[in-house]
């Protein structure tokens, strides 16, 4: 899902019973090179044990709910990709990509992600 699959979304699905959450589709170049956008997806997949750092909606217990979680890399670029995927490497439990260039097309012509 692109933009729809943060630990709130995670956790909700997990409450109904999914066995196993995927993250959005991520942007190496933004993993690579955006701090800011990797902080955040690595706080995403792996939050701290501080609820305070988290927001008052999610409650300390629910941080286990996030988990397992599948970091989704879409790229068209395999050594980027792979740049990408090291930034992220334990934060999550485990990672899939996507090589295929023409939806990396369609999610920023249509401004996703």
């Amino acid at each position: 899902m692109i933009n729809q699959s943060d630990l709130a979304f995670r956790i909700l699905t997990r409450r109904y019973g999914a066995t196993l959450t995927y993250t959005q589709m991520l942007h190496p170049d933004k993993l690579v090179y955006d701090q800011d956008y990797l902080e955040h997806h690595i706080l995403n997949m792996d939050p701290p044990e501080t609820p305070d750092l988290i927001g008052s909606t999610v409650g300390h217990g629910d941080l286990q709910l996030g988990k397992p979680v599948v970091a989704q890399v879409c790229g068209n670029d395999v050594q980027k990709i792979v740049e990408a995927c090291k930034k992220i490497v334990g934060h999550c439990d485990a990672i899939g990509s996507s090589c295929a260039s023409e939806m990396c097309d369609v999610f920023e012509s249509e401004r996703y992600g």
